[in-house]
């Protein structure tokens, strides 16, 4: 994550406006449990990566065998077009193919405009050795931190991502400004007085090729 990289402009894969993608900003609290990601395309989705030449986000982003497929190239991300609050996210990842930087994330409570690589949002690291840290991207705030540039809150306990190539499982609990999360199982990390408490949901691209599948939201008990 570099000046360079945060500062270039984000190309989105639709020129649609707000409401013909049915991007809204009224805030989802789930009453019941939601699918993200239908296994078939991206409705309810949009796509930004950064502008390179040749570069296309349906290259980047592409749905193979009921799964969600990244490139990692360029850097960008999969954003929700609903804002969420007060929820459970389960997600689905493993790495495959071969690159030298296996990298990606989730973001949760992302808020603002889409004009740089990395949005006002706190990430869930995925990076391998690192999953469950937290990132404070773009002046977001956690746990009181003041954060004039990108800063991890490291994960609680050693590391219980699965061998390359296996599946997964992140779960992210939002209630209100507090946040939880757990990898395969293991609670890694909680933070609490987030500078918001609602948001949009995004998967990220960051230089690993990454699948992700069983994207859902469960409501809070």
């Amino acid at each position: 994550m570099t000046p360079l990289l945060a500062a270039l402009a984000l190309a989105s894969a639709l020129t649609l406006t707000a409401a013909e993608m049915g991007v809204t900003n009224e805030t989802v609290r789930p009453t019941q449990p939601i699918t993200l990601f239908n296994g078939k395309d991206f409705t309810g989705w949009t796509k930004y990566i950064t502008a390179e030449p040749g570069s296309h986000p349906d290259i980047t982003w592409t749905v193979t065998n009921g799964v969600i497929r990244c490139t990692g190239k360029p850097f960008g991300y999969l954003m929700t077009q609903r804002r969420y609050a007060d929820f459970k996210l389960h997600v689905e990842y493993r790495w495959y193919g071969t690159a030298e930087q296996m990298n990606s994330g989730i973001f949760v409570l992302k808020t603002g405009p889409d004009t740089f690589f990395l949005p006002k949002a706190i990430e869930t690291q995925l990076k391998r050795g690192s999953a469950g840290d937290f990132v404070l991207l773009s002046q977001a705030t956690l746990n009181g931190l003041d954060n004039p540039k990108n800063r991890s809150v490291k994960k609680r306990a050693e590391s219980s991502e699965k061998p390359d190539g296996e599946w997964n499982s992140v779960d992210i609990v939002v209630k209100g400004n507090t946040l939880a999360s757990s990898v395969n199982g293991v609670l890694q990390n909680i933070g609490k007085d987030a500078y918001t408490d609602a948001g949009q949901i995004c998967l990220q691209s960051e230089g690993g090729p990454i699948e992700f599948r069983a994207v859902t939201l469960e409501p809070l008990n």
